[in-house]
């Protein structure tokens, strides 16, 4: 018998830190982009709300001190959790690239049921020696396979991929007004080879890895192999990680 493949209409979830004594990291934006997701899904959502989970997690607590936290709705409205412990952590990496999925326009760039791509995605670049995958689509950079990586060229504007298919990145909204606040200009468009070729860093965010710098795309040195939007970006995470603000208790 033939296995079968969920559709991307099963489920929708998202993944967020925990931490045992702290709670939920950047719980609000999760949830949000969880609803506004389920809703493009035409998953039914309205018995899913903050008590509801509440009350899941306390019944299903993590043996984990910290990690990461993955709450998922089924199209029947099931929720379900999982925990894992965090792989790569703010770090220098080597990347590989892989063609993006292709999907219709109401499903591309949700977190959906049919994530087995990004799943073989990670697996190949750790097969190829890599730490990380770059999902690509018409010779342009759209998205990671656990995070969301962003250039900056050579007059200093942070470039983010503007692709229908492209995952908006919580961990991005969370730096944004720290990156305007110091100077940067942020521009959406397409991450294409020559402006990769000619970036002076790549970096990219998520909720699983922290901050990573891209030191080569497929054996190739990306970069002038200056570190300072990696560093900034690390230390603004940082910051964000430590403020109590952001934090929502779960367990205590």
């Amino acid at each position: 018998m033939s296995e079968v493949t969920p559709g991307p209409r099963s489920s929708v979830f998202t993944t967020m830190r925990f931490s045992k004594k702290r709670g939920l990291f950047l719980f609000e934006q999760h949830l949000l982009r969880l609803m506004e997701h389920a809703a493009k899904l035409k998953i039914d959502v309205s018995n899913i709300n903050r008590d509801v989970i509440w009350h899941h997690l306390r019944e299903n607590p993590p043996d984990l001190e910290e990690g990461l936290l993955r709450i998922e709705c089924t199209k029947a409205s099931q929720l379900n959790v999982a925990y894992r412990p965090f792989s790569l952590q703010n770090e220098q990496v080597d990347a590989v690239t892989v063609p993006s999925p292709i999907w219709p326009t109401r499903i591309a760039g949700t977190k959906h049921g049919a994530w087995d791509a990004y799943l073989e995605a990670r697996k190949h670049a750790e097969e190829t020696g890599a730490d990380l995958a770059l999902m690509v689509h018409e010779y342009s950079i759209v998205d990671g396979d656990r995070c969301s990586p962003f250039i900056l060229d050579e007059d200093g504007i942070i470039w983010i991929s503007d692709s229908r298919y492209s995952v908006e990145s919580v961990t991005f909204g969370a730096l944004r007004s720290t990156l305007l606040n110091d100077g940067y200009h942020i521009q959406q468009g397409k991450l294409n080879e020559r402006l990769v070729a000619r970036c002076v860093e790549a970096v990219a965010v998520g909720s699983g890895v922290g901050v990573l710098k891209i030191d080569s795309i497929d054996s190739e040195p990306i970069g002038d192999e200056s570190s300072r939007l990696f560093e900034f970006c690390l230390s603004a995470f940082e910051e964000i990680y430590s403020n109590p603000e952001n934090w929502e208790a779960a367990w205590g």
